[in-house]
């Protein structure tokens, strides 16, 4: 049974994630193969921050201040670990990632990949 995420808090460098949800055509109307959105999904990730453990400990480690809300970029495999741990909202994954793991903060209008 999966957990409610609202439920759980992340210590030390541990963050809940909600991924973006991912598209399956491109910007120019190519309806794309669930291989390849498979495929796009073991390289990176992008989502939202939920939740955090310790804001200092987690500055310690990337070396930037993150906080609940920011969009970022994650190593995408890491996140198939704890995919099924939480329950998913709005048919996107709910999942555990550690500070060192986020790549880049992105803004709202940037995309990356097969993520809307």
């Amino acid at each position: 049974m999966a957990a409610n995420w609202k439920e759980v808090r992340p210590l030390h460098e541990w963050i809940v994630v909600k991924a973006d949800p991912r598209v399956k055509k491109s910007t120019g109307g190519i309806h794309l193969p669930d291989g390849q959105v498979r495929a796009e999904r073991v390289m990176e990730g992008t989502g939202r921050i939920l939740k955090m453990g310790d804001a200092e400990e987690t500055y310690k480690v990337c070396a930037f201040r993150l906080e609940v809300g920011m969009r970022i970029c994650y190593r995408g495999f890491l996140k198939d670990a704890w995919k099924d741990y939480f329950q998913r909202e709005d048919d996107c994954d709910i999942f555990f990632i550690k500070a060192p793991d986020v790549l880049a903060v992105l803004d709202d209008t940037t995309q990356m990949g097969l993520c809307s």
